[in-house]
């Protein structure tokens, strides 16, 4: 299972916004993922400030864990075989969930399908995403740390072609999500 911290910022823009700062980039293609959001029956990862959802692109799925800790929102991954609840019964995914007390049924919450256009740079990846879930279609631009350095500069510098000024991120796209109903 990988296991990092993550780091990154986030805003959510206009679809004029978004078509501007695309723009700058023109060699930019966009791949589908959908997430499947899960939690216990008595919300308990939300309680404690987590995500959990198995994403499919592809032809792969992906199993994802997110808690906050001392040192920044952990992030657990793993390739699973399916996106169903018959996936956490992995064995290590059975261990992780011990470890962070996550205990009872679990169930689906929602599902939201994101088309990303991924940017690499030496430093980070710079996420172009319009996400649709519930009806709702959001358009986000997100700047990922790879490594280490003054990524908060840089993505002041690339919102600046639409006039934003990064203060603090967003919601998450679950919270979006699951807020749409």
């Amino acid at each position: 299972m990988n296991k990092n911290i993550e780091k990154e910022y986030k805003v959510l823009l206009t679809k004029e916004q978004f078509e501007k700062l695309l723009s700058n980039y023109p060699n930019a293609v966009f791949k589908t993922q959908c997430n499947t959001y899960y939690d216990t029956d008595t919300h308990c990862i939300q309680k404690k400030k987590g995500a959990m959802r198995i994403r499919q692109f592809n032809d792969k799925f992906i199993f994802t864990l997110k808690m906050h800790s001392n040192d920044g929102l952990l992030e657990f991954e793993k390739e699973v075989n399916e996106n169903s609840l018959n996936a956490f019964q992995d064995v290590e995914i059975q261990s992780l969930l011990d470890k962070f007390h996550i205990n009872g049924n679990l169930i689906e919450l929602t599902t939201l399908c994101t088309q990303r256009a991924t940017i690499e740079t030496e430093f980070a990846e710079i996420c172009f995403d319009i996400s649709s879930y519930n009806g709702c279609t959001d358009y986000e631009i997100e700047y990922e740390y790879k490594k280490e350095h003054d990524g908060l500069s840089i993505f002041q510098d690339i919102l600046k072609d639409v006039h934003i000024t990064y203060t603090s991120n967003c919601k998450s796209k679950i919270q979006r999500a699951l807020e749409s109903f």
